[in-house]
């Protein structure tokens, strides 16, 4: 990959699109994965996984780590608060095949934060340097950090937390400026704060948050001057989005799918999932095919009709019907 799309990991990792789809938990499963790999992302990552759960084998948990040869390059991003027990599982991870490893410090959902993980961490940066640090020693491959501006509102705590992700050797930081405490609003997102750390920091640096449109893509990479920038819920509904940001940052043009384009996307998706989860997977989709119908008429019926469909048949006839 050259210069112009963004700073290599190491020889062995490149990424041929800057733009990254973000670890967004109960979302990027294996077979969402692969249908935004359909259309090209520089990198995918897990969704968040449990160090404590890969260290007791839980089931569910060692469910989170499947994924297939086409979503490659692919960072499993773990969860915890112990640096031994996150050596161990980076240590597992590596064995299972994946290219890099992110370490969860800005989830600010209670759960986890109660649990002393995800953005508590901002409060402990010792801690946090442990965890960082550990989770390297124990791994050749590379190790990415995804941080928050701060935990509490007002603050920001990002020249420390490079100092940090710096001197433990971190390979890849992503920045999602906003507070723990604002959560996802999005207008308190800080890209200036970004830019400031992007100014300073050796370690290639992520633009993470408030994205909705191609065109904030393209602003997030020019306000910042970001190797990467990484959307998430954005692309719900709309798995070609990154390579249509893609398609914006370098011709200055969108990619435009007709309904029957989309139906293809949709059908597909469907069968991966309930090939990967059983016919079970047709309740793991509902959120997915809601997404897919916003702003078509005739969205809020299909919605309902979604809500009760069971098997794959019933839910690829609905799609064929609505789309």
């Amino acid at each position: 990959m050259n210069s112009s799309k963004g700073v290599p990991l190491s020889q062995s990792l490149r990424f041929d699109i800057p733009v990254f789809l973000a670890p967004l938990s109960g979302y990027t499963n294996s077979p969402y994965r692969r249908v935004v790999k359909d259309f090209g992302a520089g990198l995918v990552f897990t969704e968040e996984v449990s160090v404590m759960g890969i260290k007791f084998g839980d089931k569910k948990t060692l469910q989170l780590l499947r994924f297939y040869e086409s979503e490659h390059p692919i960072f499993a991003q773990l969860f915890g608060n112990d640096p031994e027990v996150f050596a161990h599982s980076a240590k597992f991870v590596e064995l299972l095949g994946f290219d890099g490893i992110d370490i969860n410090a800005g989830c600010p959902v209670p759960k986890i934060v109660k649990s002393g993980s995800g953005a508590s961490l901002l409060l402990n940066l010792p801690l946090l340097f442990k965890i960082a640090y550990s989770v390297k020693s124990a791994v050749k491959i590379p190790v990415s950090l995804k941080v928050r501006k701060g935990f509490y509102k007002g603050t920001n705590l990002l020249k420390d937390i490079l100092k940090v992700a710096e001197d433990s050797g971190i390979d890849l930081l992503t920045i999602h400026g906003i507070t723990a405490e604002e959560g996802f609003d999005i207008n308190k997102e800080d890209w200036d704060a970004i830019a400031e750390v992007v100014c300073q920091s050796k370690i290639p640096v992520v633009a993470n948050g408030g994205v909705k449109k191609e065109e904030d893509v393209k602003e997030l990479f020019e306000k910042t001057k970001a190797s990467y920038v990484m959307v998430g819920r954005a692309s719900i509904g709309r798995p070609w989005f990154i390579k249509s940001s893609f398609e914006f940052l370098t011709k200055n043009t969108k990619i435009s799918i007709s309904n029957r384009e989309k139906l293809d996307i949709i059908v597909k998706h469907i069968e991966r999932t309930v090939e990967f989860f059983g016919e079970g997977g047709i309740v793991e989709m509902r959120k997915f095919l809601q997404a897919y119908a916003y702003g078509i008429r005739g969205a809020g019926e299909f919605r309902k009709r979604v809500n009760t469909m069971r098997t794959e048949e019933e839910a690829i006839a609905l799609v064929r019907a609505f789309f």
